[in-house]
Order: structure tokens, then sequence, then C-alpha cells
């Protein structure tokens, strides 16, 4: 009897000591126009708004691919999808900045949010994918690019604005061809000239845990993990 009640009581603690744990609090950030607010939350809700996020996500995925047979064949049905479906922000409204999901409910976001989207989506279907700021000419600004890694190359696109590069042989261009590059639109053109901002693109090997790719359990598990032990 006593030890049926010991086990009782360590059954207990341990349930208790999980319920402390997951009602700890923890901090999300959201930026409101370009205001960034740090929201305190419990441990628990931040977890299960993480796999929610991430489930949504593979079958987002699941759908616009489905009829893909190779990485190139997913990265431009993803591409597609994000620049039919990630509208450019409307003046009126607010451009809010958190988490990538919640830019797909919108359904519209700026520049940089759409090159988000669409490395994201790419990582979850398993293709390593990133974006950058890129410097242009003198008073041209930075340009939002997304690379992504398809048969060990790396090739540039522009999903905000639907363009892509092709050779002069009509095929995908990877991004150690900077001279031949021949730019496509999926709409009637960007009215961007990207030359100056392709010729200061950098040489890419490995990306590391970034934030396109810890989107997934494991990913952010390894980043939490890094994060913590610098």
């Amino acid at each position: 009897m006593k030890r049926k009640l010991s086990k009782i009581l360590f059954f207990i603690l341990i349930l208790t000591g999980i319920c402390v744990f997951l009602n700890i609090s923890v901090t999300t950030r959201q930026g409101i126009n370009y205001d960034l607010q740090t929201i305190k939350i419990p441990l628990y809700l931040k977890v299960l708004d993480f796999f929610d996020r991430y489930y949504n996500y593979k079958a987002l995925v699941k759908r616009i691919v489905k009829d893909a047979h190779s990485d190139e064949e997913k990265a431009m049905m993803i591409f597609k999808w994000t620049h039919n479906n990630i509208k450019k922000a409307p003046k009126e409204l607010p451009l809010i900045d958190d988490h990538v999901w919640h830019i797909i409910v919108r359904g519209y976001g700026a520049a940089d949010q759409s090159q988000d989207v669409f490395t994201t989506l790419c990582n979850i279907s398993g293709i390593d994918a990133f974006f950058l700021l890129l410097n242009g000419e003198a008073n041209t600004g930075r340009l939002a690019l997304s690379l992504v890694k398809i048969q060990k190359k790396w090739y540039a696109f522009d999903a905000h604005r639907g363009v892509y590069f092709k050779d002069n042989q009509g095929r995908l261009a990877d991004i150690g061809l900077k001279n031949e590059w021949l730019m496509v639109s999926l709409d009637e053109g960007p009215g961007i000239d990207y030359t100056s901002y392709l010729k200061n693109l950098p040489a890419v090997k490995n990306i590391g845990l970034i934030r396109a790719n810890i989107q997934s359990p494991l990913n952010r598990l390894l980043f939490e993990i890094k994060k913590r032990v610098r």
C-alpha cells in the first residue's frame, strides 16, 4: 500500500512540475508598422502555436506541390503560388511582422515578407532556401531576393514581383551565370533593373539554421540548443 501511495505521489509531483514548467512566461515579438513589441505568453501556448503553424505549412505545401515530380517543379509551383497569393501590402492596412504563417493568412505583405513565405515553404517541402537583402548602385535601395538550392546549385527568385531567371538555353540560370541571366516575369514586368543587384550576389555554401528552415520541430530544437550554448 505504501509503495502504491509513493508511486502516486511521485507521478503527482512529476505532473505538477510539468504544469509549472509549461506555464512559465516566455516572449514572442510582433512588429506593427515597424514598431516592435515584445509580448509575454505562457510556454505551452508558444509550443502549441508553433506546432499549429508547422502542420499548417505541411498541409499547404502538400496541396501546392501535389503534382510535382522534381525539386525544380516544386520550387516553381511554390514560387507561383506565393506570387499569386501574397499581395502587395495595401497602404490603408497596417504592416505586421510576426510569424510567416500569419502573412499567409493575411494574404499580403512587404517585399521581404513574400520572400519569407516562399523560402519557408520551400524548406518545408525539403528544398534549401533563404532570402537576403542586396544593395544596388547608388540611390537604388535594397532588393529582397530569394535563393533556392536545386541539384546542388543556387537559383534566384523574386517572389514578390514574380521574377526568375533563365539562361540562353531556356533553363533556370544558377547564380554562377550572372552574365547570361535573362529575366522572366509572371506579370508584365516589374520595372526594375536587376543587373546592379545581381552583381552583389554572394557565394553560398552552408546556410546553417535560419528563420526559413527553423519552422520544423527538429531544426527549431537544434536552433534553441545552439542559441543557449553560445
